[in-house]
């Protein structure tokens, strides 16, 4: 049985409806949220140091900016070492395998033949190695950019807060009292509402588009319908008793199993026919807290496409090493499950490796028998 990924991905910005409620009862039997309030450190620095001296300013930003870019240097290439020690284990472990089948046979050939996702590792090595790899494909932009395009890397740098490697990542300016999970999570209850606000007023109110074709009345009249439909079954599926967490995952599953499972594997996967809607919110979800909402739609789409090839290959990888998840540590777990927009901040390991369990059983197993 095969998983329809273009709508796998509408199902997953239902979980994410279903999902992102504290455990905070209401009077009303529903879960709510409630956000802490905010209190700023009143002697949290905002600058590179030096106090309200500009002359002092420039100095420690100068400064910083040089020890930054020499130690991030040092670590991205550290990183690439480790990065090709990694490699060379996964490559070993693959010929141990292919030793097994008959000489140039076309198993062995299959078998031996690299893939980011082969056995023989750790799955914090294979996370580590992911990383790796987005990290030198970020690096091979930037000089990419500052050959060919240098005028435009001071907008790239404002549109992409997040172009650039890891190592070389920039401070917050401000000193927030949060987490980074706690604001990824605050950033995705705002993509959950808005999208519910803008599938509302797609279904309502139409586009500007679709007014100035008086050819295409029935068409946009169609799409609507089914936007209100969509929009209606969240709503639902959100006000639903125990609809969060695993039960919600399930509960979703259960309504929208016929229009998830396939017996052939689709071969549009470009999330073309996904709502506008759907498509931003989900965009805004998987890249929080850093999502430029004036990225076109198919560049979007593509970015939510690469975005869930690498959880797919992950989810493969943990279940075809059988990794322990109780094995794996606090930050790791909890970024495994931040990718794939399991529950929020504040769960303990032992909800975090239940919640990843019932993800790689209904996303991996049970879709394979």
């Amino acid at each position: 049985m095969a998983l329809s990924n273009m709508k796998y991905l509408a199902v997953s910005a239902l979980l994410l409806i279903s999902r992102h409620a504290s455990a905070t009862p209401s009077s009303s039997g529903l879960e709510v949220a409630l956000p802490p309030p905010v209190v700023m450190d009143p002697g949290a620095s905002t600058g590179g140091g030096g106090g309200g001296n500009p002359i002092g300013q420039l100095t420690g930003y100068v400064k910083d900016s040089f020890f930054r870019m020499k130690d991030g240097s040092v670590q991205l290439y550290s990183n690439h070492k480790r990065c090709n020690e990694i490699r060379t284990k996964q490559k070993d472990h693959l010929a141990a395998i292919a030793a097994t089948f008959p000489p140039n046979s076309p198993e062995q050939k299959a078998a031996s033949k690299y893939r980011n996702n082969a056995g023989g590792v750790s799955y914090e090595e294979y996370n580590f190695l992911v990383k790796g790899k987005d990290d030198r494909s970020k690096l091979a932009n930037i000089v990419f950019m500052m050959f060919f395009q240098p005028n435009f890397v001071p907008y790239a740098f404002m549109f992409f807060p997040d172009m650039l490697p890891s190592p070389f990542a920039m401070p917050k300016k401000q000193a927030m009292p949060f987490s980074k999970f706690e604001n990824i999570s605050r950033e995705r209850t705002h993509a959950v509402l808005q999208t519910m606000i803008d599938l509302e007023k797609s279904s309502r109110v139409p586009s500007m588009l679709s007014n100035m074709n008086p050819f295409g009345k029935g068409k946009t009249r169609r799409s609507m319908e089914k936007l209100d439909l969509l929009g209606r079954q969240a709503g639902g599926l959100l006000v639903a008793n125990d609809a969060n967490g695993t039960k919600g995952a399930k509960l979703v599953l259960k309504v929208l199993k016929d229009e998830i499972y396939t017996d052939v594997k689709p071969k549009n996967n470009n999330l073309g026919d996904l709502p506008k809607p759907l498509v931003k919110g989900l965009g805004r979800a998987l890249e929080a807290p850093s999502f430029n909402s004036l990225l076109p739609g198919f560049f979007v789409r593509g970015k939510i496409v690469n975005n869930l090839k690498q959880i797919e290959m992950a989810d493969e990888f943990l279940v075809k090493e059988n990794v322990d998840l109780n094995s794996l540590s606090s930050l790791l777990l909890e970024e495994t499950c931040s990718a794939r927009l399991i529950g929020g901040p504040g769960r303990s390991n032992d909800d975090m490796v239940e919640g990843l369990e019932a993800w790689l059983d209904l996303s991996v197993r049970q879709p394979k028998e």
